[in-house]
């Protein structure tokens, strides 16, 4: 804008003072300025397409990073390993029936692996709820 502003009071000052001298100084100090404006412009220009450039390449660095990691973690685990994925809040109901097969019998273990899960779904919509750390 302060290119465009200068541009404008040159184009004035051209059409004023085409005889007067300190006109015609002035003129060339606004026109010296308005080329150091355009040059730094220009420059920062330059400068951020840099930047775009190499924030994308980073981006795309850390994508194939990404991808080696997840197709190596296997092979680095081993096959013993078991580690599942889940996110945060949420429940596998798988948990609750293997762990209530195990300690209830037959006909009681589905009922209570139902409860349970309902029970601890309930829990984990409840923000202030921790299983672990008591709040006094």
């Amino acid at each position: 804008m302060k290119i465009e502003d200068l541009k404008g009071k040159l184009q004035v000052m051209k059409h004023i003072g085409q005889d007067d001298a300190a006109v015609q100084k002035k003129m060339e100090e606004m026109n010296n300025e308005m080329q150091e404006k355009i040059y730094d412009l220009q420059d920062l220009e330059s400068t951020n397409k840099a930047l775009i450039y190499k924030e994308h390449q980073s981006n795309d660095e850390l994508h194939e990073a990404r991808k080696v990691l997840i197709q190596g973690l296997p092979e680095l685990l081993g096959l013993r390993t078991n580690i599942g994925l889940k996110r945060m809040r949420e429940l596998d109901p798988k948990t609750f029936h293997d762990t209530c097969k195990s300690r209830f019998p037959p006909d009681e273990a589905e009922i209570q692996a139902t409860t349970l899960y309902s029970s601890w779904q309930e829990n984990l919509k409840n923000p202030d709820w921790h299983p672990i750390f008591r709040r006094n």
